[in-house]
């Protein structure tokens, strides 16, 4: 049984149709550290990252630490005063114009909705081939049956409620932290040959510019998803203290534990033998785990799981949100504000993500392999997709203040910060790409993200000549504080 959430007439605040209080700052901070996914983040692009920057990864951590926390400073900003289900969908909206909040929110696509598909494929290659090199058992489409697994898991644990998701992201997300962490604490104490060394903060120890370039945009993906609390600032007690909290929490936390760890990874394996680590034709934590800790790799394992598990409910938490958001507004279809009459979560919008998941992990997965498919989608579709996202934000936030809210205009917080990171985004981007281009497929992202961007400005001017552009009037309203 389901009812619909209308939106509010004229344009006063929207009176919300999901479920009020049920995380509080805790299951905030935990929905966007384990949007980040801290396993997924921190060895699933171990060695990729590696082989872009060295033993200087740690570095290229660093520097992506820094971006994410003045693009985080404008999240801040934002959500302080705009409390809503529509994320960037609203602050741009209204900040900027209705269109461009459309924009963003289309882009925005290419970044939750998408996300977890691919990574429960890549979680199943893994799983395969360890099940084939420890104990000879051969599943070749095992990485399908984990999609075909996971999206119904992740959608019915969704259907059942935010309080659930955030108990189950608290437990699982503080596990997988944990092992990671005793992994790399591991290495720091048997480490390989050269030992533990700060010379992983040498940039003189890069193998190239563009090479560390590329592998500072993947450390953003890494740390990406720090917003994630933002799109259930309508569920969340005190929207406008803990939702800003736990973006500057979820990026100190996860960003100090990303470079501990990838130091850690390196230390073991010892830098001197860091052609090793990029050379191996395993998932380098597992080979790491099992000559440090013998039968106790699993552990490893469960880590994954957890934070497979841990991603999938968090980026379907963002996207159902957002897409519920434009729904109630009338930019997206009307079925999509449908609400679980029990539950009160977005029941339509969660299967449409189950659908996604399933489609973006199987699609790319047969036609690349689940492990390219995996870094071409979420390791640069994604991350140049929620790059417009980010600099429509910056944007956003330097006309809000000097718009709605002149009294409180800073110009470090709202013109210096935005400035900065957005020009550092643009350049790491530019130099992914130029001179030397990536191989095929990853080469064609950017060219994918461009379509996607066209497709959307021609939806914008199909609805203008429609007509259909009465939701113009609803995009930038944010639910009052109750």
């Amino acid at each position: 049984m389901e009812t619909q959430s209308q939106p509010a007439a004229g344009s006063g605040p929207l009176t919300t149709g999901l479920q009020r209080n049920q995380i509080g700052l805790l299951g905030a901070t935990m929905q966007a550290i384990t949007h980040i996914s801290p396993a997924i983040a921190a060895l699933f692009f171990t060695q990729f990252v590696i082989s872009l920057a060295g033993i200087t990864a740690p570095l290229a951590y660093v520097a992506g630490f820094i971006i994410v926390l003045l693009l985080g400073s404008t999240l801040v900003q934002l959500s302080k005063h705009l409390p809503s289900a529509g994320g960037y969908y609203t602050y741009v909206s209204r900040a900027v114009s209705p269109r461009a909040g459309f924009l963003t929110s289309w882009m925005f696509i290419l970044y939750s909705p998408i996300a977890a598909g691919p990574v429960y494929a890549f979680f199943g290659f893994i799983l395969q081939n360890e099940l084939n090199s420890q104990y000879n058992i051969n599943l070749p489409f095992l990485w399908a049956l984990s999609v075909v697994i996971f999206a119904p898991l992740i959608a019915f644990l969704q259907i059942r409620g935010l309080k659930l998701s955030a108990k189950w992201l608290v437990v699982t997300g503080g596990l997988e932290m944990l092992i990671v962490l005793l992994l790399a604490i591991s290495g720091f104490i048997s480490p390989g040959p050269g030992g533990v060394t700060v010379s992983v903060f040498d940039p003189s120890k890069w193998l190239g510019f563009s090479s560390f370039a590329l592998a500072v945009v993947f450390s953003v993906q890494g740390l990406t998803g720090w917003e994630a609390a933002a799109p259930l600032a309508e569920e969340t007690t005190d929207p406008k203290r803990n939702v800003p909290l736990s973006v500057y929490l979820s990026i100190v936390i996860i960003g100090v534990y990303l470079v501990i760890v990838f130091w850690g990874v390196i230390s073991g394996f010892g830098p001197n033998n860091v052609q090793d680590i990029i050379n191996d034709k395993e998932l380098p934590a597992l080979d790491l785990a099992r000559r440090l800790w013998g039968t106790g790799w699993i552990l490893i394992l469960i880590a994954f799981l957890n934070s497979v598990i841990g991603n999938g409910l968090s980026t379907a938490n963002v996207s159902t949100r957002m897409w519920y958001s434009m729904a109630r507004s009338g930019s997206f279809p009307k079925a999509l504000a449908k609400t679980h009459e029990t539950y009160k979560t977005p029941v339509n919008a969660i299967l449409l993500q189950m659908c996604l998941s399933l489609a973006i992990g199987l699609i790319p997965g047969f036609a690349f392999g689940a492990d390219v498919s995996f870094f071409f989608v979420d390791g640069l579709i994604l991350v140049l997709g929620v790059t417009v996202v980010y600099l429509m934000a910056n944007l956003a936030v330097f006309m809000f203040y000097r718009g709605e809210h002149k009294d409180e205009f800073n110009i470090l917080l709202h013109l210096v910060f935005p400035l900065i990171g957005s020009l550092v985004l643009i350049y790491a981007v530019y130099a992914s790409f130029f001179p030397t281009l990536p191989a095929q497929p990853y080469v064609y992202a950017p060219i994918i993200d461009g379509v996607w961007l066209i497709i959307g400005i021609a939806l914008l001017f199909y609805l203008k000549s429609r007509g259909q552009e009465d939701w113009l009037l609803k995009a930038g309203e944010a639910i009052s504080e109750a």
